[in-house]
Parts: structure tokens; C-alpha cells; sequence
């Protein structure tokens, strides 16, 4: 049993994101099943040796349950029982909603599908060729260019192509912005809507879903911006996007939108069918090596 003695002295500081990743893990209420209780809580060490300050030893706990712990009404065996329960909630929690990402994505996503071309393969049979598809290339590049547009637009810089993994599932964001500096982390979407028939109202909810499992992950607070680059310099004003303002406005503040045009950022993917792939490959007009 720890002395009271031990209680008299300075607490060390718990650090803020170790704090943020306790009170996230058990939804900022009493980890005590059933208690529900959200105001009051304090963290409690479950070993009760204030210097221990591992996730794995810290648990959230109301006014009324810490001092039943330190009691020994409620002992560190049940404590570490009722951790247990949290992490398994919180990980199917997290599962969950990444099949509810997965949902959306698959459900209602526009087909971006081609067919793919056909090319020679390797006379040894041992050797495959594989290529990314010309369009997937071009449009990684544009999402790439449209964020250091916006970079450069609004000063403020962040990690591309980021990816958060939980055993066998991960989450892949554009671009993020963790910066304690902010009231909250900013993460980035792009989407290219080459033509009007692309407007949709599902790219806000799915950024959404996305800050959603972020915070889950991280503990921290987020916000979105939704990147749209149009193909037509017509479709930034109008009504060419009122399905995708829409998704915006269903976000409840969470998701914004910012609208920029190929030639806004500087580069335009362009069309190149694969018959005309095929046609510029066989042409005797390229140059000789």
C-alpha cells in the first residue's frame, strides 16, 4: 500500500497527450462500467505510483470511484480488468468505423474505372510487368500540386500522403497539420471533379468519417478541408457543385470546401485514351534512339 507520505509530495505532470489518449480511450467518462459519470474525473494510477505514468497504468476515473480505489474497495486486479474492456471497446469502436468509411467509399463513390490496356509482357514468362495506370499517376500528381497550392495560398505547411495503421486496418490521409499551435489538427482531401456529372454529395461525409477515426486514433481534435480542383474553369461558379455543398453543410462545421481550377494550381491531368496510348507507342513519327 503506498504511504501517505508519498502523496504529500509533488505530483509529477502527466503530458497532455498522454492525458488526451486516457480520457479519449474511455469517451471522457468514468472507465467504471456503467457509471457514465463525465464530470468530476480525475486520472488515476492504477499501480498508485504517481511516477508511472504509462498508458497502461493510468485510467479515468470520477470523484466517487478514485476514492474507492484508493481504498481498496475497487483493487488494482479490477482496475486492470476494467482497462481491458476499455481497449477492446475502443479498438472494435475503431473497427467500426472504418467499416463505415469502407461503406461509404464503396457504396456511393462515382466509378473512376478504365479498362486497362494491354501490353507486351516479358518473353520470360518468370517476369511480370505491372504499371500504374497513366490517369492514377496523373491525378496522385494533381492532389500532390493542389495541396501546395494551398499551402502557398494560406501559408501553412503539412505532411502528405500520411498514413495511420492499427493491425490490419489503416487509415490514408492527403495531407495533415498536427500543430499544438492550433485549436485543432487540419487534414486535407482532395478530389478531382473533371466534369459536372462528378458532383457529388458524399466527399464531405467521407472527410468526415476520416476526422472522426482520426480523433479516435490520436486523441486530438480535427478539422477538414475538402479540396475540390474542377476540370472546366465554368464550374467554379454556378451551381456545378450544389451536391458537394451540400455533403459540406451535412458535416455540421467539421468539413469546409475550398475550390480551386486545373489552372489555378497549375496542372491539368489531361485525357489520353488507351487506344491513343496504343497509337502514339506504334507511331513511326518518334524519334529515334
Amino acid at each position: 500500500m503506498t504511504s501517505n507520505k508519498t502523496y504529500e509530495e509533488p505530483r509529477p505532470a502527466i503530458p497532455a497527450d498522454l492525458r488526451r489518449s486516457v480520457e479519449v480511450e474511455s469517451g471522457h467518462c468514468c472507465a467504471i462500467k456503467g457509471c457514465n459519470e463525465h464530470t468530476y474525473l480525475e486520472i488515476h494510477h492504477i499501480d498508485q505510483n504517481r511516477n508511472n505514468n504509462t498508458l497502461e497504468n493510468l485510467i479515468l476515473l470520477c470523484d466517487k470511484h478514485h476514492k474507492m480505489s484508493h481504498a481498496n474497495v475497487i483493487d488494482r486486479k479490477a482496475l486492470k480488468q476494467y482497462k481491458d474492456l476499455l481497449a477492446d471497446s475502443f479498438n472494435n469502436l475503431i473497427t467500426d468505423k472504418f467499416e463505415e468509411l469502407k461503406a461509404l467509399i464503396t457504396g456511393d463513390k462515382p466509378s473512376t474505372l478504365a479498362p486497362i490496356n494491354s501490353t507486351d509482357q516479358p518473353a520470360n514468362h518468370q517476369v511480370e510487368k505491372r504499371a500504374a495506370s497513366r490517369s492514377d499517376i496523373l491525378n496522385f500528381a494533381l492532389i500532390h500540386v493542389a495541396i501546395a497550392h494551398y499551402e502557398k495560398e494560406n501559408k501553412l505547411y503539412f505532411e502528405h500522403q500520411v498514413e495511420f495503421r492499427q493491425g490490419d486496418t489503416s487509415l490514408t490521409l492527403d495531407a495533415l497539420r498536427q500543430d499544438d499551435d492550433l485549436q485543432e489538427d487540419i487534414i486535407l482531401d482532395v478530389h478531382y471533379l473533371r466534369k459536372p456529372y462528378l458532383d457529388a454529395p458524399v466527399y464531405g461525409p467521407w472527410l468526415a468519417k476520416k476526422i472522426e477515426i482520426y480523433e479516435l486514433l490520436t486523441g486530438r481534435p480535427a478539422k477538414g478541408v475538402l479540396i475540390a480542383v474542377v476540370g472546366r474553369e465554368r464550374m467554379l461558379e454556378g451551381s456545378y457543385l450544389d451536391l458537394t455543398q451540400q455533403g459540406i453543410k451535412s458535416c455540421e462545421g467539421k468539413v469546409t470546401l475550398q475550390v480551386y481550377s486545373c489552372e489555378q494550381v497549375g496542372f491539368h491531368p489531361g485525357t489520353v485514351s488507351a487506344a491513343m496510348f496504343a497509337s502514339n507507342l506504334k507511331s513511326s513519327t518518334l524519334p529515334s534512339a
